[in-house]
């Protein structure tokens, strides 16, 4: 029931707020990858995590695809299409891969999140470059906002932990990949959608843990409560959150959906309180109020 009600909710919007709608989805579903998979990972290997995470993440997709109205379709691809998810895959290789390994070795998993607001810089500054995506005065304000918010999250993570960590290298290394992919996607999101760049991504990562997994003659059987953990975020994760954020750049462009995830570091404090009792400082809720109304600006405003 409420399924269709965020479906026919989504029906009744304008484009553009269609497109913040799934981006903010798509947000909140991401914050809640950076939870599940901390949890996971604290009792599995990265190539164990990432087989079953990857696979359970196929099956999603798959179960989507299989419905009539799931949007699946490779009827009409061209030789370029497929080159385009090559190069793609490629990129989620090295992009993700580093993301999850930065969750492993950082203490708190809002770390990676806040870290993660290079990648929506990059977007929206390659989205300016290749893409010509400009702003009108109100949303550059929003966008202004939602940057400075995400910042003031950013300035007090862990009194214990800093940025300059292994886990600060290798989410330079993920972001910058990440805006790669997803100026791509944005590209051939018309072509390509969602639903296949998202199996496609998947199959990709699978792939590449079944081969670490084999190479370290890694059992296949892991602790119970990992594969809930896995189950419960491949959900959101590699199958709600890749669906919404492809999905959202079919309706605004990929700067302004990059603003949005910015606000992901708020939801993952949020998240980290509830299930590791880490208490955000008042620095860190005044920051998230801000990035919340940059971001409402930006939706309501137009010019």
């Amino acid at each position: 029931m409420q399924g269709k009600n965020i479906l026919s909710f989504s029906l009744t919007m304008k484009t553009a707020e269609k497109g913040y709608f799934y981006a903010f989805i798509a947000t909140i579903c991401g914050s809640l990858v950076y939870l599940f998979s901390k949890a996971a990972l604290n009792e599995v290997s990265l190539p164990q995590f990432g087989f079953w995470w990857f696979l359970t993440a196929i099956f999603w997709n798959s179960l989507m695809a299989l419905h009539p109205k799931g949007g699946f379709s490779i009827k009409k691809f061209t030789q370029k299409d497929y080159r385009t998810l090559i190069i793609m895959g490629l990129l989620e290789l090295v992009a993700t891969s580093t993301l999850y390994a930065a969750i492993a070795v950082s203490v708190n998993p809002a770390i990676p999140s806040f870290l993660r607001n290079l990648e929506y810089i990059f977007i929206s500054v390659l989205g300016f470059v290749l893409l010509s995506e400009r702003f009108g005065k109100w949303q550059l304000a929003g966008a202004f906002l939602t940057f400075s918010g995400a910042f003031i999250i950013s300035l007090r993570t862990s009194p214990t932990e800093s940025f300059f960590t292994a886990a600060s290298g290798l989410m330079l290394i993920s972001t910058t990949f990440y805006a790669v992919r997803t100026i791509i996607a944005k590209k051939h999101i018309r072509e390509i959608s969602p639903v296949v760049l998202s199996i496609n991504r998947a199959l990709f990562l699978m792939t590449l843990a079944l081969f670490f997994m084999v190479s370290e003659n890694l059992p296949f059987i892991i602790p119970s409560k990992a594969f809930l953990n896995i189950m419960a975020g491949s959900f959101v994760g590699p199958f709600l959150t890749s669906i919404f954020q492809y999905s959202a750049l079919k309706y605004i462009e990929a700067s302004k959906t990059a603003i949005v995830q910015s606000t992901t570091g708020m939801f993952v404090m949020l998240g980290a309180f509830i299930m590791f009792g880490a208490l955000p400082t008042a620095v860190q809720a005044a920051g998230g109020i801000i990035a919340i109304s940059g971001v409402v600006l930006m939706m309501l405003k137009k010019g």
